[in-house]
């Protein structure tokens, strides 16, 4: 074996971590990443913009909402995030936040704790940022599952694809 062959993996093992702490950790890629590690802690989320589910909340004191995150220090997407917030902030929210990219050329901080809740059989666990404080004590009491609208057709519920994704 040369010297060379032992080299290359040594060297992307010492670079891995560098490359890897220049990656924003305030967005949904990096905390999806990884999910386990963050569940239950609180967390911060720089947001480009929101928008609302387009199904409706099964508990009514909660809205969702889907937050683009962006990668301040690469300038670039950084994922997107499932919201928890009390629905009588909802028109506020939305406004903090903004709906759309266009003519935004900041991004705002949402802290709030990162937690899963179930989903329907097809999906599985939902992860979401709570900034209600209300989602563990619902998912505790089974007064939470999220599943998609029945006969909602096309994307529809928690964990579905916006239709800007593949």
């Amino acid at each position: 074996m040369n010297i060379r062959t032992c080299l290359l993996p040594v060297l992307l093992a010492a670079l891995t971590p560098v490359l890897h702490s220049s990656e924003s950790k305030r967005t949904a890629d990096y905390l999806l990443t990884t999910p386990a590690t963050f569940e239950g802690k609180e967390v911060t989320l720089d947001v480009a913009f929101v928008k609302p589910v387009h199904w409706k909340s099964p508990v009514p004191e909660i809205a969702f909402f889907h937050a683009m995150t962006i990668d301040r220090q690469a300038h670039k997407p950084g994922g997107e995030m499932m919201i928890v917030i009390l629905s009588e902030d909802s028109v506020k929210f939305a406004k903090k936040y903004g709906t759309n990219f266009e003519g935004r050329n900041e991004s705002n901080s949402l802290k709030g704790l990162f937690m899963t809740a179930p989903g329907s059989e097809k999906r599985g666990k939902v992860w979401m940022v709570d900034t209600t404080g209300k989602v563990a004590d619902l998912v505790a009491q089974n007064k939470l599952v999220i599943e998609e609208n029945p006969g909602g057709g096309g994307r529809s519920g928690p964990g579905a694809r916006p239709p800007h994704g593949p």
